[in-house]
């Protein structure tokens, strides 16, 4: 778990840089960060040794000490496969000058993996590096939501990759974000990555003005049923199938753009089913997918 969310990047380092003077006093903006954002500071005195927080202690599920902890017991505490990585990050910091942004996995003694986040930077004396020194907090709750979005997105992408029928997704800018086989080949298009980040008009420009009018209304938040006219595949005769265009959200109710499926008539029955009884009252069915969605909704 978390394995696609670890991050191991530099940063330069404020050492070396100008920046604006404190406006408060630094134990106090470090109260803040650690009270609002659940920041603890931590420091590594060279040539290795490590004094930590109790917060950062409990991050790293160690009780709270007094005194310097040897620099090689504190990597311990990461997942064996992340201490290379911080290692990396503090002999660039060594060699490189220059400061770390990291998201890496933490064994806790009862085997529970969180993962910690820390931001560190270098303290430099008579120009040479005598210190490392960083803030930490634990982001596995947030890492556990973003990871529960990932997969909704993922499964979202699966739905849309295997669903026989033609389906896309633009954005705000009604450029394509994604699309499956079935709209490739109904918009006589050949590969994924020819129309993913392209607009809607860059390749359709001679689309009738009420296609854009009908996107339009999707963006603004209204689900639209309307009408495609295709070619069957099968007869080369024109047809008319059903479509819905219907927005999708992000952080709540923002629109991030539309979502167009188109239906059709050519619909098969599975060869072992009975056919339902014929009912007085039952609807008309076309086999478009608004006329199933109206049945099963």
């Amino acid at each position: 778990m978390f394995a696609k969310q670890l991050i191991a990047s530099t940063a330069e380092s404020v050492a070396l840089a100008e920046h604006d003077a404190p406006i408060v006093d630094a134990p106090l903006a470090l109260q803040l960060l650690h009270r609002q954002a659940g920041f603890a500071q931590w420091k590594i005195v060279f040539p290795g040794s490590a004094v930590l927080s109790p917060g950062v202690c409990a991050i790293l599920g160690l009780p709270t000490r007094e005194t310097p902890l040897p620099l090689p017991e504190m990597v311990e505490c990461y997942h064996e496969e992340d201490r290379g990585k911080l290692l990396y990050l503090i002999a660039q910091a060594l060699e490189g000058r220059r400061g770390f942004h990291c998201r890496l996995r933490v064994v806790q003694p009862d085997g529970t993996v969180r993962m910690a986040e820390s931001y560190a930077d270098l303290r430099i004396h008579d120009g040479r590096v005598t210190e490392l020194f960083g803030l930490t907090r634990d982001v596995t709750a947030t890492l556990e939501r973003e990871s529960a979005g990932l997969a909704r997105t993922r499964m979202a992408q699966d739905i849309i990759a295997q669903m026989p029928a033609p389906i896309a997704v633009l954005d705000d800018k009604l450029r394509i974000v994604d699309c499956n086989k079935f709209w490739l080949k109904c918009h006589r298009q050949i590969d994924r990555k020819d129309v993913v980040g392209r607009s809607y008009n860059q390749l359709f420009p001679d689309a009738p003005a009420e296609v854009r009018t009908e996107f339009m209304r999707g963006l603004r938040g209204e689900v639209v049923q309307t009408k495609r006219k295709l070619v069957s595949g099968s007869t080369q005769q024109p047809m008319t199938c059903s479509a819905v265009i219907a927005p999708w959200f992000v952080g709540g109710d923002k629109i991030g753009g539309v979502t167009i499926m188109i239906g059709w008539s050519e619909f098969g029955m599975v060869a072992s089913a009975p056919a339902p009884a014929p009912q007085d009252n039952a609807p008309t069915f076309d086999g478009s997918l608004l006329d199933l969605a109206k049945q099963v909704g």
